[in-house]
């Protein structure tokens, strides 16, 4: 009877191995190495299920893409634009640690200056993604990498740059292609100017139409990207244009000061009026907006 147990048990112990090996190899299968803006590589989910993002940049492109985010930065409720593309999911405010493991993700997206990183990283591989460090499209092409959507990605830039491109030339028929245009934004009562990266139509300004920056305001957010406006250098940074995100705003104070109002741009009628919240993304959403209702407001 031992020598006939013998065999068993062995055979036993081999099928479980097998069974071990098999599992691990599923497991492996299911995840793919991401190497994050430090450098350092991890292993994400290769077909993410339930992702938190709790970087409000990066959720509607990935809610573009078709990703399902069971947990978003409540920020995404400003925007008229993007509101209704998160109905039923679970809003978090920055330190909604709890919140978001609540949600049970499998992939967590939060911002290089989240100080709860550690704390994310113990619930579900989290990435974490330098803002700075991303253009618009590149942006993008990230976000379809992390789940896996890059040909639905590239069929998307490839037809926004190709909008975009007409767009530019109407423009710059209609404006004039030396014109320059400035980006205004007030903040607490303070102004602030903007790169060519920073949200508030400004990728679509400089970047997709092409339009030419003011040389003064290049220079103020050359290192940040962005740059307070004292209300006397207002007219050293004021294009031809102005584009002011003061729409639907009570009327800011700089705009009744003399020096604004004999700025070429006021005098000529060129201030363009636009929604802050509804401008402060640039996923392919609101970047289509912005498109068509920046083009409209600047042909007119």
């Amino acid at each position: 009877m031992k020598k006939l147990l013998i065999p068993i048990i062995v055979l036993l112990l081999v099928l479980s191995a097998c069974g071990n090996k098999s599992d691990e190899s599923s497991s492996k299968a299911a995840t793919k190495s991401y190497k994050l803006d430090s450098g350092k590589k991890i292993d994400i989910p290769k077909d993410p299920k339930r992702i938190a993002v709790v970087a409000p940049t990066y959720a509607a492109g990935l809610k573009y893409l078709g990703a399902n985010i069971v947990a978003v930065n409540n920020y995404v409720d400003q925007s008229k634009v993007l509101k209704d593309k998160f109905k039923g999911v679970t809003k978090v405010g920055e330190n909604d640690v709890e919140k978001v493991t609540k949600s049970k993700p499998d992939l967590i997206i939060v911002y290089s200056t989240d100080k709860n990183i550690k704390k994310y990283e113990k619930i579900a591989p989290t990435i974490v993604i330098d803002y700075e460090k991303h253009k618009y499209l590149d942006q993008q092409r990230e976000l379809a990498k992390i789940v896996g959507k890059e040909d639905e990605e590239k069929k998307w830039e490839k037809e926004w740059t190709e909008k975009t491109a007409k767009d530019s030339k109407e423009i710059k028929d209609k404006i004039g292609a030396d014109k320059t245009v400035s980006l205004f934004d007030e903040f607490d009562k303070k102004l602030y100017t903007y790169g060519d990266n920073y949200g508030r139509g400004s990728e679509v300004l400089y970047q997709a139409f092409d339009l030419n920056m003011p040389e003064k305001q290049k220079e103020l957010v050359k290192k940040t990207g962005w740059s307070e406006v004292k209300q006397e250098k207002i007219s050293e940074v004021a294009g031809d244009y102005i584009v002011s995100t003061s729409e639907g705003k009570p009327v800011p104070g700089y705009e009744k000061t003399q020096i604004w109002k004999n700025l070429p741009a006021v005098q000529n009628d060129h201030v363009i009026k636009v929604n802050a919240e509804t401008y402060w993304f640039n996923d392919p959403y609101t970047l289509e907006h912005i498109r068509k209702d920046l083009k409209e407001k600047l042909l007119k």
